[in-house]
């Protein structure tokens, strides 16, 4: 099929788009060869939806050119562009539960002879596409029992059924496992050896250099530079994406470490988590880190008392919490943003204004009403103290970025002082920019006194911003190092049982060995419908 005269898959240029009081592209010129990885990078709000949505047909562009196979197109509807080869993976997955792996495979485009679904040539054309993916499972399966890295290779899967020859992956590996993830690496790598050209959309920077080819970063609605990955650096990309140096990404500053404010010992839940015990001092910063379905998010639940631990004590601030007793947390002083902010951190269709006072509204109001003069008030203060970038405290939630969107989250629990505050996935999904911003905030908040609990999947984090590093597996902890001197290969062995070694935290919980472990998370709404608010009662406003 001809390309462009550059040899072009696809051409964009000089691309805008321009939505009511707001130019999402300015000029945007991007280039898209067949057999290629193009990363595409930049914060979030940058323009890098609105460019993928020009690209697959859900948005017009206003002005410019858009060339596939050298020949200018202008789609009307996503269902054009998937006619000309080209789809898209998204980060939310449209996967049918309900349906067998070949109907979702096919779905909107199954076989026919005459009016009737051709079933025959539908399973055996599933098991063709299944074997390419290299994904062992019968074309029957309900998509519901599939992981979420097969449901995502069933979505690739679906592009290949409609002659795929450039699929665009936004954020493809950010609930995947490293596993999952490698899979879908060497999936991504048969694709582009077919001659496929990938888009490739992840804040993930290590990923987007060991994969692609080239980068574009994309700058407040502007193609900055396109580069050959080779002859890029990755603080280099960085340094494009936010317009300056991140030479202090990670920032932890030298606190004052006082006594004991949280103490765990003996912390069971049968099946789950054995035996952990460890301390958190105040102005210390520890991290958890552990592999996918260590137990570590599962700890930190039983600790605020979502999910309920059957022995053990919990410590905090001479104060003994009782167990499956989120509120009393409360009360005490124990803060908790969780691992998933849109499902239970926070209220999407919500305002960031009742967001941010969400678990202070008892203490703003006076029988049972609401001083409104009062949660403006702290609503506007915590929006300008951690930055948080928004036209109102009245605009949805659910339509800030993701960095934003967990400083609402963090918002919402400074506003109570907490002595110890647990942070779960600090910065899962969002740019290098609100990062190292998210990373600011806890290293004030630790100089302030507070005490820290930080969960996290990426190493470097945990190692830039921490004093401490706890280490588990299947349920147990296996060590408990001081970071100063502290190799990530020694975090890595303890992490996966390889290395056991003694806490320094008081009470010891040394391990005995490894127990089996099985996922067992509360079904997913936000931490507060369990948790009520500081005196117990409901905090949404009605």
């Amino acid at each position: 099929m001809p390309n462009g005269e550059l040899g072009d898959l696809l051409e964009l240029r000089g691309i805008e788009k321009e939505f009511p009081g707001v130019k999402a592209l300015k000029g945007v010129s991007f280039t898209v060869r067949p057999g290629e990885i193009h990363a595409l990078c930049g914060e979030n709000g940058a323009g890098k939806s609105t460019l993928i949505k020009v690209i697959t047909g859900a948005h017009a562009h206003n002005a410019g050119e858009y060339l596939v196979d050298g020949k200018e197109v202008h789609f009307s509807s996503t269902d054009e562009a998937i006619g000309l080869g080209i789809s898209c993976v998204y980060q939310e997955l449209s996967i049918a539960p309900q349906l067998d792996v070949a109907q979702n495979l096919y779905i909107g485009n199954l076989p026919r002879k005459g009016r009737l679904i051709d079933h025959k040539k539908l399973y055996a054309e599933t098991s063709r596409i299944l074997a390419q993916l290299d994904l062992d499972v019968p074309p029957k399966t309900p998509a519901g029992e599939l992981s979420v890295g097969q449901q995502q290779m069933i979505e690739i899967g679906r592009a290949l059924t409609r002659n795929a020859r450039c699929i665009i992956m936004d954020e493809p590996t950010s609930s995947l496992s490293e596993k999952e993830a490698d899979t879908l690496f060497g999936i991504i790598r048969k694709l582009k050896a077919r001659g496929i050209a990938i888009v490739y959309i992840s804040h993930k920077l290590d990923e987007v250099m060991m994969l692609s080819d080239r980068i574009t970063v994309i700058r407040d609605g502007e193609n900055i530079v396109t580069q050959d990955t080779s002859k890029t650096t990755q603080d280099g990309l960085i340094a494009h994406m936010i317009g300056r140096s991140l030479e202090n990404m990670y920032r932890k500053d030298p606190t004052e470490i006082g006594d004991v404010m949280l103490s765990v010992s003996g912390l069971t839940r049968p099946g789950v988590f054995t035996d952990v015990g460890f301390n958190v001092r105040r102005g210390e910063v520890v991290g958890f880190f552990g592999l996918v379905g260590a137990g570590r998010s599962e700890i930190m639940r039983a600790l605020f008392g979502v999910d309920r631990y059957t022995e053990g004590e919990v410590v905090l601030d001479g104060k003994r919490l009782r167990a499956g007793d989120p509120p009393g947390a409360i009360r005490s002083g124990l803060g908790f943003c969780t691992e998933d902010r849109k499902k239970e951190g926070l209220m999407l269709r919500l305002t960031i204004l009742l967001n941010a006072t969400l678990v202070k509204l008892p203490l703003m109001s006076k029988y049972g009403v609401i001083d409104r003069a009062k949660q403006r008030e702290e609503a506007h203060r915590y929006v300008e103290s951690i930055s948080i970038k928004c036209p109102s405290v009245h605009q949805k939630a659910g339509n800030l970025s993701g960095g934003n969107q967990q400083k609402v989250v963090l918002a919402k629990w400074l506003m109570l002082a907490p002595k110890v505050l647990i942070v779960d996935e600090p910065t899962r999904g969002i740019d290098v920019g609100s990062k190292a911003e998210i990373y600011g905030i806890l290293n004030e908040l630790a100089k302030d006194g507070m005490g820290i609990i930080v969960v996290s999947s990426e190493i470097e984090e945990i190692m830039g911003v921490c004093d401490r590093v706890i280490t588990v597996f299947e349920g147990r902890v296996t060590g408990d190092f001081p970071v100063e001197g502290l190799s990530s290969d020694r975090v890595l062995a303890a992490a996966l049982g390889k290395a056991m070694a003694q806490p320094t935290g008081l009470p010891a919980a040394p391990p005995d060995g490894a127990g089996a472990h099985t996922e067992d998370t509360a079904p997913a709404t936000t931490v507060e419908a369990a948790a009520g608010t500081p005196d117990g009662q409901g905090g949404d406003e009605a």
